[in-house]
């Protein structure tokens, strides 16, 4: 198999169309909204996964057809890391959020709350030489990689004030993830260099919940 016809040829291409435009419009938020329908048919990504096991290039085009969650969540069990996180970076490149925010999602959920090693090297795989798109979207997934990856990321944009209310948010992710990351005292140094907070967040519980975990 070589090429998505044949792919849905397998599975049905009627089938295949529709599960693929309602990937497309639902993939922006992906993780982070509520405004999402149940896909008409869950099975399908599940289905394709045997077709494509064994061919990243295959995998990450039928990832752009039909762009979710589903269609990454096997990957990891097959395909070398670094080989899939260079594919991925692609992906996070993209100005199309619905090509990216599947992947942010699975990073998050995924290799970034792994072991503090293998979390550690996919997050600086990812950040090496990215463009600001890519590093905005993994700053914004950064709440289970572990603090001395992400500050050296976070020292990198300090002088930039127009990353501070990235790094807030970050911050605020490491503190409140079920699985988030934070050397408190290091992350209250940080915020104190920060310029204004963005209006929703609430920085004296923040500020409170840090000096909770420091002592």
């Amino acid at each position: 198999m070589n090429d998505l016809v044949e792919l849905a040829r397998r599975v049905g291409e009627d089938r295949f169309r529709r599960a693929c435009a309602q990937a497309y419009r639902d993939a922006p938020g992906t993780g982070r909204s509520f405004d999402v329908s149940e896909p008409d048919d869950p099975d399908l990504p599940h289905d394709l996964a045997e077709f494509v096991e064994g061919d990243l290039g295959l995998a990450i085009a039928l990832y752009r057809a039909m762009p979710c969650y589903a269609n990454l969540m096997y990957l990891d069990h097959w395909a070398p890391r670094p080989e899939l996180l260079a594919e991925l970076a692609t992906l996070l490149d993209e100005p199309d959020d619905a090509l990216a925010d599947p992947v942010s999602y699975w990073l998050w959920c995924g290799p970034f709350e792994e072991d503090e090693q293998r979390s550690t090297a996919a997050w600086h795989q990812l950040t090496a030489d990215a463009p600001e798109v890519r590093l905005r979207r993994l700053l914004d997934a950064s709440g289970p990689v572990p603090w001395p990856a992400k500050a050296l990321t976070f020292g990198v944009v300090l002088s930039m004030p127009e990353w501070h209310p990235l790094i807030w948010q970050a911050v605020r992710q490491a503190v409140h993830d079920y699985y988030g990351r934070v050397d408190a005292a290091d992350a209250l140094r940080l915020i104190d260099q920060l310029a204004d907070p963005p209006p929703e967040l609430d920085v004296a519980d923040l500020q409170r919940r840090l000096r909770e975990r420091r002592a």
